[in-house]
């Protein structure tokens, strides 16, 4: 329990994508209890966009990940030890780690803060950078990391919203204009993980069904996805904006969207924070611990023991995926968008 209200916190969440979309409550939450206190946020590079305007971060601090796998080399080193200085000459009060990792629970400890909170059960020994080691028992993933802050008096403030940076604003309302694109439904059909992948022809098939009931397909995804959407994307009519699209961008298409049908991703979890209408296809990944937060009502799941499977089993292929059948997508995305 905090006495004296802190007066510079760090929260420490670089990865992944959609993880940090979904963390924003935890800097909400200490917004709302220290309104005072300057927060910073210790976040991928790649990943700033995200949480560049949420009006409860001072500061997003960059985490260079790549040069940093790298911390063996003279370029890695001379990153660890500049960050490590930053992160100590910030004299923060506070610092709470929603990653739970070893490299995560060093740079807290390199803080050299009065109070560092973790969970107890980080991995590779994070657990050793924390002052405060906390038992969380929820089992969604936001409410785990919001257990973090309530350990320590803070009252959870489950505000998802997300802020898009102007820049991004500008460049979808100049696209927009430029393509004449008037209302669009969203597809995110890519994903890491083959298993996560609902068939890309299922997508296509989805994409037919908006296109006549005179729906806009925008596809999103990271440029270097292209090749998991190709049969996608060269149907007549369907936009494209996996080769030209930052974070920035990509909130800013999902925010404006009538509706987003995609894996379990990051995009998902934007969709969440926009409030944007889902339907969120999950597979060998459980719902109730990953999914869009609050919002199961918008899952179409495949029936899978997870105990049984992992998402990271290549030999899983698309098997769990493919039970999630086509009629069904359909059915849910008629009834949210009122056809029939």
């Amino acid at each position: 329990m905090t006495t004296t209200p802190p007066e510079r916190i760090l929260f420490i969440r670089p990865s992944a994508l959609g993880d940090v979309c979904r963390s924003v409550p935890v800097v909400a939450s200490l917004h709302v209890a220290f309104p005072d206190a300057a927060i910073d946020w210790l976040v991928q590079t790649e990943f700033l966009d995200a949480v560049s305007e949420h009006p409860a971060v001072r500061e997003a601090i960059p985490f260079p990940r790549r040069e940093l796998k790298q911390w063996y080399l003279p370029s890695g080193f001379k990153q660890v030890k500049s960050l490590t200085k930053q992160l100590k000459e910030a004299s923060y009060d506070l610092v709470v780690d929603g990653q739970g990792l070893g490299r995560s629970g060093m740079l807290a400890l390199s803080t050299c803060a009065k109070q560092r909170v973790g969970p107890d059960h980080a991995r590779e020994f994070g657990w050793l950078g924390y002052t405060n080691r906390v038992q969380t028992n929820a089992p969604h993933t936001v409410d785990a990391m919001l257990e973090l802050v309530e350990s320590i008096g803070v009252q959870a403030v489950k505000d998802m919203r997300l802020y898009t940076p102007s820049y991004a604003e500008a460049w979808w309302d100049s696209f927009r204009k430029e393509h004449g694109v008037g209302e669009y439904v969203v597809l995110a059909p890519t994903s890491r993980w083959i298993s996560k992948q609902w068939p890309i022809q299922r997508f296509c098939e989805i994409a037919s069904h908006l296109q006549s009931i005179g729906k806009q397909v925008v596809v999103v995804g990271a440029p270097n996805e292209q090749e998991q959407v190709e049969s996608l994307v060269q149907m007549e009519g369907v936009i494209n904006l996996l080769p030209e699209l930052s974070v920035g961008g990509l909130m800013a298409t999902i925010s404006h969207s009538e509706l987003l049908i995609g894996n379990d991703s990051a995009a998902i979890h934007i969709g969440v924070g926009y409030g944007v209408p889902l339907v969120a296809l999950y597979g060998p990944t459980n719902p109730i611990e990953v999914g869009p937060y609050e919002q199961l009502s918008s899952v179409l799941s495949a029936p899978v023991n997870y105990s049984n499977v992992h998402f990271k089993d290549n030999s899983v292929g698309d098997s769990i995926m493919t039970q999630i059948d086509t009629d069904v997508v359909i059915g849910r995305i008629d009834a949210l968008i009122g056809n029939g």
